[in-house]
């Protein structure tokens, strides 16, 4: 991760952030619900829980995801009508999440502001402290680790977050881990399958979104060739997929693909790819600037 906000600490006073959304771009998409939770002394302190009203309306996709209804947002604030409330809430506190970086960008697209605030990833943490696990999202380590909430919904996943938070501190307590044990070591090889396309450094830091994360293009790239693209994520320690699998994690559409499904078009593999997902596999899909974003470019 590129953001000099990010960092890496144990802490016990911070915020935890999630949103629902009516897809996975911070450019064409907008947020639905989002949740916060008030920690203090590792107690939840304070919540805040909001249905948003969008301008666009809720795919079916997104509803069976979230079970959030065109109905249910009818007359509820706009994005901009509960900023203020908000950033009051998060105040200058540490912001955690898993994969806190899609919540920050729907934030930084709808509030028109870059928060400031540092913010730590669960996902990261939990990738370091259970790597026997082949899946680390949310749902799979409520699961898991027994984690009481797995309701797909902003302020349900804010706590299941807090208690994965509390759980990785306590695994690493009880292993004797600290922070530079988690990050002390960069790569050391990994199933990569290099297809046609090799990997032009033996030194990638495993703390990267793409690691180990299958990836299948589509479509054409507005900014960069697809090859050119695939090198990059290639470089990250990503896998190169020809077609949508349940091995793969994530579709990344072309921005004239995402167009497409703006007019409610969608192509085979995105149709393939919602398919999955619905079934509960580790799979999202990501735009061509959501994916620049990622990487930093």
């Amino acid at each position: 991760m590129s953001n000099t906000n990010y960092t890496k600490q144990i802490i016990s006073d911070y915020v935890v952030l999630d949103t629902e959304t009516t897809g996975l771009s911070a450019y064409y998409d907008e947020i639905i619900e989002i949740g916060l939770v008030k920690v203090r002394n590792d107690k939840i302190v304070d919540t805040y829980s909001q249905l948003i009203k969008p301008c666009q309306e809720i795919d079916g996709f997104v509803t069976m995801l979230t079970g959030i209804t065109n109905e249910m947002v009818e007359g509820m604030p706009s994005i901009s009508d509960v900023k203020d409330q908000v950033l009051e809430f998060i105040g200058e506190d540490f912001i955690i999440g898993h994969n806190t970086s899609f919540d920050l960008n729907f934030i930084k697209s709808g509030f028109n502001e870059k928060l400031k605030n540092k913010y730590m990833d669960t996902m990261q943490f939990a990738r370091k402290v259970f790597p026997e696990l082949k899946h680390h999202r949310l749902k799979d380590l409520t699961k898991i680790l027994n984690i009481s909430n797995s309701e797909h919904r902003a302020l349900a996943d804010c706590i299941s977050t807090k208690e994965l938070y509390d759980i990785i501190k306590q695994n690493m307590v009880d292993k004797n881990l600290k922070i530079e044990n988690l990050w002390a070591h960069g790569f050391k090889g990994s199933k990569i399958d290099l297809k046609n396309i090799t990997p032009t450094s033996d030194q990638i830091d495993e703390d990267n979104f793409f690691f180990g994360r299958h990836i299948v293009f589509t479509g054409k790239l507005e900014k960069m060739e697809r090859k050119d693209a695939m090198q990059l994520v290639v470089n990250l320690g990503a896998i190169l997929d020809n077609s949508v699998r349940k091995e793969t994690n994530y579709l990344i559409l072309g921005n004239n693909d995402y167009n497409a499904i703006l007019k409610g078009e969608k192509s085979n593999k995105h149709k393939k790819a919602e398919k999955y997902i619905l079934e509960g596999q580790d799979l999202a899909i990501i735009d061509e600037f959501t994916f620049y974003d990622l990487l930093g470019l």
